[in-house]
This record gives structure tokens, sequence and C-alpha cells, in this order.
């Protein structure tokens, strides 16, 4: 994930202006929030919303990435929620797919409308 992280950053500093970065705050904010609403699944786990492909539509998946990263580092670390060893598996699953899927979907069938 470090590489994506990189990229990641790297791409917000350079596209995103500076009046933007209150949204990237406001959708970190989102998907933690969104996040703490587990829904139980059979099998003893759980599951939840993550966000991250509105986010994805709204600023760009990169962004996405950047915004669901900080909440699930937050949620790992504050909350113990997935473990400290999975937060790299869980970004990638979370934060790197998630937004890449739903903002593709999205230009698809949003088309050039």
């Amino acid at each position: 994930m470090i590489p994506i992280w990189l990229y990641a950053g790297y791409w917000v500093q350079k596209n995103l202006r500076s009046r933007q970065v209150p949204y990237l705050a406001l959708g970190a904010a989102f998907s933690f929030v969104i996040m703490m609403f587990n829904v139980p699944v059979p099998g003893g786990s759980s599951g939840h919303a993550v966000g991250s492909a509105l986010i994805a539509i709204i600023l760009g998946p990169w962004a996405a990435v950047v915004c669901t990263s900080v909440a699930l580092l937050i949620q790992c670390l504050v909350f113990g929620d997935g473990g400290v060893t999975a937060f790299g598996a869980n970004c990638f699953n979370m934060a790197t797919v998630i937004p890449f899927t739903g903002y593709f979907i999205y230009k698809l069938i949003a088309g050039k409308s």
C-alpha cells in the first residue's frame, strides 16, 4: 500500500485546489462515521458501509484513497477495529478497490452526460 499512498498523496497535492482540502476532511469524517455502523453477517463477522465510492465520485478515486485510509487508520488505532496487522489489507480492499470500482462504474453509467 505504501506506493499507492505515495502516489495518492502526490495526486491530491497536484490536482486538488486549496479550497477543496476541507472536502477531503469532510470525506474522511463521512467515511469514518459510516464505518462505525456495523451490520451482523452470518458466521460471526460483521459488514459495514465504507462510503469510498461516493467520495471517489465527488473528489476522484485518488482523493478517496487518502480519505478512506485516514478513516481506517483512526479506526484501527483508536478503536481496534480490524487490527494493526490487517491495516494494509483493509486499506487495499476498502480504500483502493472500492473507490476505483465505484468511480469507473459511475463513469460507465454516466457516459458523456
